[in-house]
């Protein structure tokens, strides 16, 4: 024994200052129990100090102190003391959390060694108290950090072939709390690939070379979820070699997923921005340029360098400088998150060149604006033709005006001498009849009634023309239908047709009055006209409601088209294709126009002697 050693024995016998000291500076209490008494057991002063209770008021008892301790920690630190009591070579170290008289928790360290006597049997034992609160509230903190950032631990000893994982790491690897890593299989949770590899190479060179690692990897985890991880390794060296490398483990998956999409659109953006057809630019709140592209500079004649040193102003037509300003400013205040306008920019030549100029905002987390970014494209051409069309529209409206009114004087005109032709064969049919027996005479009748109903089908075409559709009214459709199924029902009879009537009847149609009558008119009348005199006829009216339209279809089993024939002659002024003595080839050409006029339009499907379909769409609201 060393003479210092053995002299402070002997001091410690001699001179209680001396234990005294020791008592106080070295630890954070002493105890000394009685385990012949159990019940007796004497705790330093320190002891009750560190739990908020006055030491002269506390019995030298372990019932003492028995309320204030964790139960738990209780029972873990009875079968520590009694594996020590057995075998001395079991050390007695506890930690133990009391509570301390304010009721918050207050841990302690409690080590402690067995006396014992000739007979080797423990009579007393000595032990010490360590506060290590802070330590612990540290840990537990450091923990619940690591838990919210999904930090593990790992250790691996290569002397010792053993890998350790905490139970984090566990999770990050979607395995039991109960899974053992191997050492050798561990690294195959690494994806195959760069992940294995490089991770492979990074223990290589940690244990070779003492080299530590950061490095971001893909895991499999143990349902076969990709998930990417941060690892961070250190190597220890142990004697002279490195046989541990310990670290931790991060679950990144949903920040690396984030980063890549992030930059994968980025990349889009930037591949969109640089080639895009259009020109692109971004600015900022004071309209400085922070990145233009190709096109944009091909706009107006420079070279990237060159416009990179312009700004708007120098750019834009002087009336148009403030065109915007209104609406930067509600994007500045939040009020709105994009715009569009049409501008003049020079040409670095020194022409305008018009400009259709859309801009959007990007901001950032706190709402304040970061950049704009601006879509410039150029609309001279699209200008030059709207000033071409607008000239083209008003010669047209002024040549359309004049046919009208020609139109006018051409009906009006023809009608008087038409009807003066007319008033004069019929004066002279009352002198002189027997002139009219001349075959001449009656061409000349003939011509004159022909003329006259040209004049009339002239005057309706130009009157159909001239209709506005502005005018329209919802018109009931069934009451006229029946209205006039029933005015023709005499002639219907005589030619052997049934006419039914199955539309609805509260439906209703925008129209004209005068031209929804005659086109219904128009279409039972040519069932009857060209009905089959080899069968019983008929003529079926439904409706259906498609979209904006109420579809009016009428079908009969008469003698039908030959659309293959007719189909482009169908509707066509003076087009025929029956044998009929009344044919005039009017009827279907006024009607198409009618109902074009009402904004509707008309479909036909025939076959030959097996009937007919005309289908009309009316519209049924202003849209």
């Amino acid at each position: 024994m060393n003479y210092l050693q053995e002299e402070l024995y002997s001091s410690l016998k001699t001179n209680p200052k001396i234990f005294e000291f020791i008592e106080k500076n070295s630890l954070d209490g002493i105890w000394y129990s009685d385990l012949e008494n159990p019940e007796n057991e004497w705790m330093d002063d320190r002891f009750w100090e560190i739990l908020g209770y006055d030491p002269q008021k506390m019995p030298s008892k372990s019932s003492t102190w028995r309320d204030i301790i964790n139960q738990d920690d209780l029972k873990a630190a009875l079968t520590n003391f009694n594996q020590h009591i057995e075998d001395p070579n079991i050390p007695y170290d506890q930690v133990l959390r009391f509570t301390h008289k304010k009721g918050r928790t207050v841990w302690i360290r409690s080590k402690g060694m067995a006396i014992r006597n000739e007979e080797n049997k423990a009579i007393r034992m000595v032990g010490s108290h360590l506060e290590i609160t802070e330590l612990k509230e540290n840990e537990e903190f450091l923990h619940r950090c690591n838990q919210e950032a999904n930090i593990g631990f790992w250790d691996m000893s290569v002397e010792n072939k053993t890998i350790k994982w905490s139970n984090t790491t566990k999770a990050i690897h979607g395995v039991d709390l109960d899974f053992k890593p191997c050492l050798e299989t561990s690294i195959n949770f690494y994806k195959e690939g760069s992940s294995r590899t490089k991770i492979t190479e990074l223990v290589f060179r940690a244990l070779n070379f003492g080299e530590p690692f950061n490095e971001e990897l893909q895991i499999v985890t143990i349902q076969g979820e990709y998930k990417w991880v941060k690892v961070i390794g250190f190597p220890e060296k142990i004697k002279d070699n490195y046989n541990r490398v310990y670290g931790t483990i991060q679950d990144i998956n949903d920040l690396k997923k984030s980063q890549i999409k992030l930059k994968q659109s980025e990349q889009a953006f930037r591949g969109n921005f640089e080639n895009a057809a259009i020109g692109m630019a971004l600015f900022d709140n004071d309209k400085k340029w922070i990145k233009i592209n190709q096109t944009f500079c091909d706009i107006l004649g420079y070279t990237h360098d060159e416009l990179s040193l312009l700004s708007f102003e120098d750019i834009t037509h002087p009336e148009d400088l403030h065109t915007d300003a209104a609406e930067i400013e509600e994007i500045i205040d939040g009020a709105r998150d994009h715009y569009k306008v049409d501008k003049r920019y020079f040409h670095k030549n020194g022409h305008l060149v018009n400009i259709h100029f859309a801009v959007s905002v990007v901001r950032d987390t706190d709402n304040e604006v970061l950049y704009f970014i601006s879509q410039i494209i150029d609309i001279t051409l699209l200008k030059e033709q709207e000033k071409a069309l607008k000239r083209i529209i008003s010669i047209t409206q002024d040549q359309n005006d004049r046919l009208k009114n020609f139109a006018h004087i051409v009906s009006h005109n023809l009608r008087s001498h038409s009807g003066g032709i007319s008033a004069l064969l019929q004066l002279l049919r009352d002198d002189e009849p027997e002139l009219f027996e001349n075959e001449m005479i009656q061409l000349l009748e003939t011509s004159s009634f022909n003329l006259q109903e040209t004049i009339n089908h002239l005057s309706e075409v130009v009157k159909i023309n001239l209709s506005s559709n502005d005018n329209l009214t919802l018109i009931p459709l069934s009451n006229i239908i029946n209205k006039q199924i029933a005015s023709l029902t005499p002639i219907a009879e005589k030619n052997n047709i049934k006419i039914t009537n199955n539309t609805e009847e509260n439906i209703k149609v925008l129209g004209i009055s005068a031209y929804v009558e005659s086109i219904i008119l128009n279409f039972i009348t040519n069932a009857i006209k060209y009905s089959s005199s080899e069968r019983d006829s008929f003529l079926n009216i439904n409706s259906e409601k498609k979209g904006p339209y109420i579809i009016i279809s009428f079908t009969d089993n008469g003698i039908g088209i030959d659309l293959d024939l007719n189909k482009n002659k169908l509707f066509g002024m003076y087009k025929t294709f029956h044998d009929n003595e009344d044919a005039r080839g009017i009827g279907l050409f006024i009607t198409k126009n009618q109902i074009e006029t009402l904004g509707g339009k008309i479909e036909v499907t025939s076959e030959l002697n097996k009937g007919t379909t005309f289908k009309v769409f009316f519209k049924h609201e202003k849209n």
